[in-house]
């Protein structure tokens, strides 16, 4: 007897629907994608040209599997000079072991890592002094509402996050180097769009939180989390310069991902 073709229909649905939920749940949010991208910088010094740059955001910490092997392999690879994470690296204090085992591996062959904090850190109640005491003992430098200038001669503005309340940016661009070529570290990418006229511009600003929306439908995300201001993912120039906003590497709330795979920006500076 033939099949009817409302049943083959059904059929036919019912497989699309479970290959879905199999790229999800399953493939998506263990497939990383490497992002390589130029970065032209005005008036960039000569020897800065070609300074590469990791961003991780959102790893959403809570042991080390298949997405942070590929991380690894992808850095090690890369070979950037200066690795950063802008926040929500972890959400419960239980994760701080965890967090000191993966950063270890971040800072292999003496590569300069800072990290910077987001809301999951405020939400999860993780002891901010309990974190940067983890993040210091395996060789990374936690920044709040602080500018610093790193051993590479980089100056980096970082603000605490901006979708909890938590960033002060006036308090950030205190002593900032004037002649450095300044990198700025937020979590949330809204904050791009509220910076006092008087602060000076950067050559990167970097952000996460955002996700990409992490699950989207034609192209567009459903959703994205408050403090994510215009910013999506990707590339976009803002009043005091260039900014990226990663999709990051974990998932939050739901553990899927849908047409938007996790991100690795490594991002090169290069004279404009």
């Amino acid at each position: 007897m033939g099949i009817d073709r409302r049943k083959l229909l059904q059929l036919c649905g019912c497989g699309a629907l479970g290959l879905a939920a199999v790229d999800t749940f399953i493939v998506e949010p263990g497939w990383l994608e490497v992002v390589e991208r130029d970065i032209p910088v005005p008036k960039l010094p000569t020897n800065w040209h070609g300074f590469r740059i990791a961003h991780l955001s959102d790893v959403h910490l809570k042991n080390i599997g298949r997405i942070h092997d590929s991380v690894f392999t992808a850095i090690r690879r890369a070979n950037p000079q200066l690795v950063v994470l802008t926040g929500d690296t972890i959400e419960d204090p239980a994760a701080l072991r965890v967090l000191e085992d993966f950063c270890r591996l971040l800072v292999e062959n003496g590569r300069e890592v800072v990290a910077t904090i987001g809301n999951w850190e405020h939400w999860g109640h993780v002891d901010l002094v309990d974190l940067e005491r983890s993040y210091a003992r395996a060789g990374v430098r936690l920044l709040g509402n602080e500018s610093r200038l790193l051993q590479s001669g980089l100056a980096v503005v970082a603000t605490d996050d901006y979708c909890s309340g938590h960033a002060d940016e006036r308090l950030a661009l205190q002593n900032v180097p004037k002649d450095a070529v300044k990198l700025f570290l937020t979590h949330a990418p809204g904050l791009f769009d509220q910076l006092p006229n008087e602060a000076p511009g950067f050559a990167l600003g970097l952000a996460g939180h955002t996700h990409g929306g992490q699950v989207r439908a034609f192209g567009a995300p459903l959703w994205v989390p408050p403090g994510s201001g215009r910013f999506t993912s990707g590339h976009y120039e803002t009043d005091k310069g260039p900014i990226y906003v990663s999709r990051g590497i974990g998932t939050s709330i739901l553990s899927a991902r849908f047409t938007c795979r996790p991100e690795l920006p490594i991002l090169r500076l290069i004279a404009a």
